[in-house]
């Protein structure tokens, strides 16, 4: 892809606190387009990436771009064109929902009230109601809706949907971002609900310890990560290959990971009385077994 078909990119991004290196020369590609799931354990630095991303922290060496735009010298021209969301973003209570959506209508030189009735009417949402009297779930889906108000050509969810349950979750990505995708917008989201993830997401990054370890589109990671299983009737001698991940042995069993599955490997690791099989590993095994081996690996 050429630079103008990404949404946001970074080079080498770095952001220190201290000793802590937040981000350690992150180097991301996210496709306009495409929702693409940005996940890491608690602590990977998700939500520092998006922070830099708007200018509310600068980075401390490397750059990135939203959108075409450099994200510290054009930090204004980033917003105008972004929607933003946080987990459990500030609400004023005393304000009513339509109060609300109208005093961040004057923030953005373009306003479409109705991006905004849309998805609250849906919902069903009562905009005289008080922001103070909606539950956790209709506040998020308050937050999101009017992030979209100025009809934003990037979206940022920063854990804005964990902890909701699944009705107030299926409502927002069915109602927002499902809506952002057939309109050719793009979606960042970060998060814990790996599930979720794998039934919106097209593209996805893994962010360890401040390091981006994997980035991809969602099918080919699929495709090249997979487990492999090998029954045998004694003791083995299988020769596990170079860069394998959680392998356990057992007396009639050998079991691992691979990053770079083939018909091939499957072909080498082949013998007498041996059963060889590669199983397919759903993004939250492909996301636990790759975040514990990278862990491990950094100490």
């Amino acid at each position: 892809m050429s630079e103008n078909e990404y949404a946001i990119t970074s080079d080498s991004l770095t952001k220190r606190f201290g000793r802590l290196r937040a981000l350690d020369g992150v180097s991301a590609h996210v496709p306009r387009g495409s929702i693409y799931g940005l996940m890491g354990p608690n602590g990977a630095g998700k939500t520092t990436f998006v922070r830099v991303l708007l200018n509310l922290i600068n980075p401390t060496s490397g750059s990135a771009t939203v959108l075409g735009h450099d994200v510290v010298r054009d930090s204004v021209a980033v917003r105008r064109r972004v929607g933003h969301v946080a987990a459990l973003q500030p609400l004023w209570d005393w304000m009513t929902v339509r109060d609300y959506a109208h005093f961040m209508a004057g923030c953005y030189p373009t306003w479409t009230p109705e991006a905004v009735s849309k998805v609250l009417d849906r919902i069903g949402i009562d905009t005289q109601g008080k922001l103070g009297d909606l539950s956790r779930g209709q506040r998020a889906i308050v937050s999101i809706a009017v992030a979209i108000g100025h009809e934003p050509d990037l979206l940022l969810l920063d854990e804005a949907l964990t902890g909701l349950d699944p009705i107030a979750r299926r409502e927002i990505l069915r109602n927002v971002i499902d809506a952002m995708q057939a309109e050719g917008r793009t979606v960042l989201i970060t998060g814990q609900d790996i599930a979720d993830m794998e039934r919106i997401c097209d593209h996805v990054g893994f962010l360890v310890k401040g390091r981006l370890v994997l980035e991809s589109t969602l099918d080919e990671l699929k495709a090249r990560v997979k487990r492999i299983r090998i029954e045998h009737p004694s003791e083995p001698e299988v020769q596990i290959p170079e860069g394998a991940l959680q392998v356990k042995r057992s007396p009639r069993e050998t079991v691992f990971t691979v990053e770079d599955f083939s018909p091939q490997l499957l072909h080498s690791l082949d013998g007498p009385q041996r059963r060889v099989a590669a199983e397919n590993l759903a993004l939250e095994d492909i996301f636990i077994d790759l975040a514990q081996s990278h862990m491990e690996a950094a100490g």
